[in-house]
C-alpha cells in the first residue's frame, strides 16, 4: 500500500514538476475551441490547437520542439475560420508561477500554409512572422506581459488577445503564440524556458498584402540573445530597456512594417469577456493585483525540475 501510494503521488506530480501549462482554449468572435490536455491520450477532434505532450517547455529551445511545443507539431483535425481584422484570444487557464522573480514577454507569430495546414509544419525556412509582442512596461501594473496572464490565471483564466492583420490574404495559416519564462531571470546559457502553442486558422475577408520573410523555428532564438541571456532584475522602472527575443513585429494589424525591437505594449488583452461557442460557453476574467516592480535579485530558476 505504501509503495502504491508513493507511485501514485509520483505519477500525479509529473505534469507539475515539469512546469507550467498550455493554451486551454482558442477563442474567436464566434467560437470557443477547447484544447486536448497535453497528457490526454489523443487530440481533441473538435480543436484547431495542435496537441502538446507535456506542460513543460520546448527544450532545448534551439531544437525541433521550439516550432510548436513539445510534441505539438502534428496537424489538428480542425481549421478555425477567422475574419481578417478581428481579435482572437488565447486562454491559458490557470497559468501560474511558483517563482515570482521569473517573468517574461508574450509573443505571437503567424505562418502561411502554402498547401494547407494539414500538410504544413513550419519547421524549415523563415516562414514565421511576428505580429504581436509585449515585454516590460514600467507604466502599468503588472509590468511584465507574462504577469498579466498570470494575474488572470490566479482567478481562473489567463487570457491574451491578438488582432489578426486586416490586410492578410485569405487562406490557411498557423498562429504560434508563446510565453518565454523562468530562466530569463537567471543568466545561465540555455536556462530560458519557452512555451509555444500552435493554432490552425483560415482567414476570410482579408486583403492582398502577403507576409514578408520572417524567422525560422528552430533558429530564431540563440542562447546568447540579449533578451534571453540576462538578469531580469536589471530591468526596472528606472532602467526599462528590454529587447524581446525573435526580432521586431514584421506585420502589425494595419499591414505596415516596423523596425522597433523594443515594444512595451502592442496587443490588447481580454480582462472580462463572455464568449459563445458551438461546443461550450464560458466567461473569462482576470484580476489586476499589484506586483513588485521588476524581478528580485539573484533568484534562481531550477529549469525543468522547478
Amino acid at each position: 500500500m505504501v509503495l502504491f501510494a508513493s507511485t501514485l503521488l509520483a505519477s500525479l506530480a509529473v505534469p507539475l514538476v515539469h512546469a507550467h501549462g498550455q493554451v486551454r482554449w482558442f477563442i474567436t468572435s464566434t467560437t470557443t475551441y477547447p484544447a486536448a490536455d497535453a497528457y490526454a491520450s489523443s487530440p481533441n477532434p473538435n480543436s484547431p490547437i495542435r496537441k502538446l505532450n507535456t506542460y513543460g517547455p520546448a527544450a532545448p529551445f534551439t531544437g525541433a520542439d521550439i516550432t510548436c511545443g513539445p510534441g505539438g507539431n502534428n496537424p489538428a483535425a480542425v481549421i478555425a475560420p477567422v475574419v481578417a481584422g478581428s481579435t482572437v484570444t488565447f486562454d491559458w487557464g490557470t497559468w501560474t508561477s511558483s517563482h515570482p522573480a521569473f517573468v517574461g514577454p508574450v509573443m505571437t507569430y503567424i505562418a502561411a500554409c502554402p498547401n494547407g495546414c494539414m500538410n504544413f509544419k513550419g519547421d524549415t525556412g523563415n516562414v514565421w512572422v511576428k505580429i504581436q509582442q509585449d515585454g516590460f512596461n514600467a507604466a502599468r501594473t503588472p509590468q511584465w506581459a507574462e504577469q498579466l496572464i498570470e494575474a488572470g490565471g490566479q482567478s481562473g483564466h489567463g487570457t491574451w488577445s491578438v488582432t489578426i492583420p486586416s490586410t492578410l490574404p485569405d487562406g490557411e495559416y498557423i498562429l504560434r503564440h508563446e510565453i518565454p519564462w523562468c530562466g530569463l531571470g537567471f543568466a545561465v546559457l540555455n536556462g530560458a524556458q519557452f512555451y509555444p502553442n500552435c493554432v490552425q486558422i483560415k482567414i476570410t475577408g482579408g486583403g492582398n498584402v502577403g507576409l514578408p520573410s520572417g524567422v525560422a523555428f528552430p533558429g530564431a532564438y540563440q542562447p546568447t540573445d540579449p533578451g534571453i541571456y540576462l538578469q531580469l532584475y536589471t530591468v526596472t522602472t528606472t532602467n526599462p530597456a528590454y529587447t524581446i527575443p525573435g526580432g521586431p513585429i514584421l506585420y502589425p494589424p494595419n499591414g505596415t512594417t516596423t523596425t522597433s525591437t523594443v515594444v512595451t505594449s502592442t496587443s490588447t488583452r481580454t480582462t472580462s469577456r463572455s464568449t459563445a461557442s458551438t461546443s461550450s460557453t464560458r466567461t473569462t476574467s482576470s484580476s489586476s493585483s499589484a506586483t513588485t516592480p521588476g524581478a528580485t535579485p539573484y533568484g534562481q530558476c531550477g529549469g525543468m525540475g522547478w
